[in-house]
């Protein structure tokens, strides 16, 4: 069986480096070794190649001739990667050209590293790569700001407007939403595929999902309450893995208590969003959540969010005092409408079923144009009925004057 990834390395800085990355990503203390490329072949006459393996050539006289050896010995089911002290273009050139996935000039960075191995994992390399899901995170700050209805709408408008495949994964097992928000039968089967690493396959979470749509399926559940229930991290990155061809997106409905065990899954997402209330509480929760995702080494980029705000519910801060505060700008404000998500909840419809041309409806299509990418488009801004921010779209530089 291959392992996940491993590390061979030969100075005792960049082992530090490495050895604090991997084990924030909740690899095993051994998958990161002191030794380089010669180590890595001894291993290789016993063991098979990792999936991906992070070797040092320091100290070879003949790298590009040990790393065509490797690559061979390795196959084509293993990504390479390659470190060094040299900074050599020619070097570089010479060790792609013989098959590995990359090359990285020392000293490394937890960035450097995140970066280059969710590249190596979706398998972004060479001409013709495959073109892998997105993984975007949503995470509630506080409890009740609505960052559940918010990610359930967003899926729903990826797959029904944007008429993209996109898969909701609710990781709140037992008070989780999405499903009754659909007016959907909740799935059997997600407990076992978030507890079981070994076991997760393609077949099994074929058997826990339930499809909306041809292009929108759930993973939700609703357990007993009186279990503990484990969400392991591994079991996490199978299943997004499983996943990652079928979809254009995945998005994750991450409860906040779940940050802790959850790390490996905020490092690696591409997209994390943070729902928040415009107050104190507010700022300090969305800059404490920052902070972890920060010390990750995550290279997703952050989307913030702030609901409850409208012509009757006035922010208790606002937008220059949260921005100083949280150390960051508010992206998006979705508006205050009571009435609009009743009519929603009560009927088990998405907002862009029963009112595509609310305001709020249309800040849930903005922000799914938003996360998906490019591709699909900038929406021209719009402003808010609450008149707290300018715009509920605020990334063009001439609207950043606003968070300042």
């Amino acid at each position: 069986m291959h392992t996940e990834f491993m590390a061979f390395i030969n100075d005792d800085e960049t082992l530090r480096i490495v050895r604090g990355w991997a084990e924030k990503q909740g690899f095993p203390a051994d998958s990161v070794r002191e030794g380089g490329s010669t180590l890595f072949l001894n291993l290789l006459e016993s063991e098979p190649a990792p999936k991906i393996a992070l070797i040092d050539f320091d100290g070879q006289e003949e790298p590009t001739r040990i790393a065509s050896r490797i690559v061979s010995l390795s196959g084509p089911a293993s990504r390479i990667i390659a470190i060094g002290s040299a900074n050599d273009v020619t070097l570089y050139r010479n060790m792609i050209g013989a098959g590995l996935n990359d090359y990285l000039v020392k000293p490394l960075s937890t960035e450097i590293l995140t970066q280059t191995m969710l590249a190596a994992s979706r398998g972004e390399s060479g001409p013709g790569a495959i073109k892998y899901a997105k993984n975007i995170v949503f995470i509630g700050v506080r409890g009740g700001v609505g960052a559940s209805s918010i990610a359930v709408n967003t899926a729903w408008m990826i797959a029904h407007q944007l008429k993209e495949k996109c898969a909701l994964l609710d990781l709140d097992l037992q008070f989780g939403s999405s499903a009754l928000s659909l007016d959907i039968e909740p799935g059997h089967g997600l407990r076992d595929v978030v507890s079981s690493p070994q076991r997760v396959d393609g077949l099994m979470i074929a058997g826990a999902m339930i499809n909306e749509h041809d292009n929108f399926a759930v993973l939700g559940a609703e357990e007993a309450l009186d279990e503990s229930i484990h969400v392991d991290t591994t079991a996490i990155a199978a299943l997004l893995k499983e996943m990652r061809t079928n979809y254009r997106a995945v998005l994750i409905d991450l409860p906040r208590h779940l940050i802790p065990s959850q790390k490996r899954l905020l490092a690696t997402a591409h997209e994390i969003v943070l729902v928040t209330e415009m107050s104190l509480i507010g700022i300090r929760d969305v800059l404490r959540i920052r902070t972890v995702i920060k010390g990750l080494g995550s290279s997703a980029r952050i989307t913030h969010i702030a609901t409850k705000i409208g012509a009757n519910r006035p922010p208790a801060v606002d937008d220059t005092t949260f921005a100083k505060g949280a150390q960051a700008k508010i992206d998006f404000v979705i508006p205050d409408d009571h009435k609009t998500m009743v009519l929603a909840s009560n009927s088990g419809k998405m907002l862009g079923s029963i009112a595509p041309s609310a305001p709020i409806s249309k800040a849930h299509l903005d922000l799914a144009k938003y996360l998906l990418g490019p591709e699909h488009g900038t929406q021209e801004t719009a402003k808010t009925q609450g008149g707290l921010l300018s715009s509920l779209f605020t990334t063009k530089p001439k609207q950043e004057k606003q968070g300042k």
